[in-house]
């Protein structure tokens, strides 16, 4: 592990094993925790991602150190409550060598720039409502509750969403932050 800062960049298909790997670490964790496990996903939907420029590595020296997905709206998860006005992030998952806080450090600093860079409001997260830690740990990061929903059959979400509660958060960027406190 570097002392250097973490930075954040766009996946590549040269990533593919290290991708496979975080999200492999994530499952490993969830089933500890005995929370609901992401599915797997398949090579052809990670390479998607890629090519859409929606996954992003977080590297630390020239390893990396964890993944992101960002969605510019996200209709089939917030319903009614989608604005266009959010950036969406997913599948946060750190590699097996990370064990320190600063992986979401480099994730939320990139994304509160790119909120900036792109005018949106702030960044949106969900996570599962019966892991409260999880909840409180996103908070910690300025995350607040806006409600939770229970998921039905939707054909844009995987099916292991089906039935789950979702605790959805939404954070101010940074100018938002700023005009809001004056």
């Amino acid at each position: 592990m570097s002392a250097l800062p973490l930075r954040v960049e766009t996946a590549t298909a040269a990533d593919l094993p290290a991708i496979r790997g975080a999200y492999a670490n994530a499952q490993v964790m969830q089933r500890a925790q005995r929370a609901p496990e992401w599915p797997g996903f398949s090579d052809e939907s990670i390479l998607r991602g890629i090519a859409d420029v929606r996954l992003y590595r977080i590297m630390d020296g020239d390893a990396v150190a964890g993944v992101f997905t960002v969605a510019y709206d996200d209709a089939a998860i917030w319903g009614d409550l989608e604005r266009g006005a959010h950036i969406y992030l997913h599948r946060i998952a750190r590699t097996e060598h990370r064990t320190t806080g600063r992986l979401m450090d480099a994730v939320m600093s990139w994304s509160l720039a790119r909120c900036e860079e792109l005018g949106r409001e702030g960044l949106r997260i969900d996570t599962w409502a019966a892991n409260p830690a999880l909840v409180a740990y996103y908070g910690s990061f300025g995350f607040d509750l806006v409600t939770t929903r229970r998921m039905g059959d939707d054909p844009r979400l995987s099916p292991h969403y089906i039935g789950l509660e979702l605790a959805l958060m939404e954070r101010p960027g940074r100018t938002t932050a700023t005009k809001s406190s004056r």
